[in-house]
């Protein structure tokens, strides 16, 4: 820090100011509930070093070492918290995981509203489902989604790749918000957009503090955004069981794999 405020003194702009290198990088988890029970596990990786964002989709089914036992990443949330889900993770891919997040459903679709312009992104297929808990026709291709249809798309269980196509979409919804809306055009919103999106978290451990931290990386990220700054990455692995004990088994060289993938 006292390294950039004597940069930033001398110099006008982030991108002017700042070099960047991999300490810089911050990976914070963002766990998504609907009606109690955790649905979706995202890790985003903001790096200004590399100029990216990336999101990797961790499906609830994983399976993820507890004490001496096995234990699915959605349970052990459920039973014990996510500060003990997230360092099963960390554990899992030998990764650091600075913050955690944790945002209803309900309360996406606040956030989604509070931006105003709905989510662009591209829906590989056609939606179609009906029944008493969910109504959802949306044709597949590039479609802005109200905050309505995000829920309901985060909702919808008939993708064609099953649960695996579930998990990915929490990542993929990520990415798209974060292109869309993490721009030097909202700079000068950026303090009142984290104060918003903080307080709508049902549990955080983010301060203020680590805020101010990662600003000028996050800054400099949005100065570089140009609509694609972030991606999406599955996780490599397979399921294994069915029904309620279906489980799901990152690859034996998920390490190595997500290593070359995400950075870490």
């Amino acid at each position: 820090e006292e390294r950039r405020a004597v940069a930033s003194s001398t110099v006008g702009t982030t991108s002017q100011a700042v070099q960047f290198d991999e300490t810089d990088a911050r990976n914070l988890l963002v766990v998504t509930t609907d009606q109690n029970s955790p649905q979706g596990f995202v890790i985003v990786r903001a790096d200004p070093a590399k100029a990216r964002i990336l999101t990797l989709a961790v499906p609830r089914d994983t399976v993820v070492d507890y004490g001496t036992r096995e234990v699915r990443l959605h349970e052990l949330t459920a039973e014990y918290g996510i500060p003990v889900a997230r360092d099963s993770i960390s554990k899992l891919f030998n990764v650091r995981i600075d913050n955690f997040i944790e945002i209803t459903y309900d309360n996406i679709e606040k956030m989604v509203n509070y931006f105003e312009s709905g989510i662009i992104m591209q829906l590989n297929e056609d939606l179609d489902h009906h029944d008493e808990s969910l109504s959802i026709s949306i044709d597949g291709g590039l479609r802005t989604l109200t905050a309505s249809q995000v829920v309901k798309v985060l909702r919808y269980p008939s993708w064609r790749g099953g649960r695996k196509q579930r998990a990915d979409i929490q990542a993929q919804l990520t990415s798209a918000l974060i292109n869309q809306y993490m721009r030097s055009l909202r700079k000068d919103r950026a303090d009142d957009d984290f104060s918003y999106l903080v307080n709508l978290a049902k549990k955080t451990d983010i301060l203020v503090s680590h805020y101010i931290s990662a600003k000028t990386g996050l800054d400099y990220l949005a100065e570089r955004n140009d609509g694609s700054i972030s991606s999406s990455v599955s996780l490599p692995g397979e399921y294994k069981g069915s029904g309620d004990a279906i489980r799901y088994y990152a690859a034996d060289d998920v390490k190595k794999n997500l290593k070359a993938m995400m950075g870490w």
